[in-house]
């Protein structure tokens, strides 16, 4: 998790610094507005079920039947 954490962060920042640099504010501005809309569109397709069988997990509660 750390090494995926790590090496996204890191192709953030070199594509951040690209943006700043070679590209006006405006479009470093609607280019990250978008990836923020994607996140959105994510979160609103996400079902109360599949968050309860995330809490189910974790609590130590599924069903050894249904995996």
């Amino acid at each position: 998790m750390y090494l995926s954490t790590g090496f996204g962060g890191a192709l953030g920042c070199i594509y951040g610094g690209l943006m700043t640099q070679y590209s006006t504010p405006l479009w470093c501005w609607f280019y990250y507005s978008f990836f923020g809309l994607i996140i959105v569109v994510f979160a609103i397709l996400l079902s109360a079920e599949a968050e309860k069988d995330v809490a189910e997990e974790a609590l130590g509660e599924s069903d050894i039947s249904t995996s």
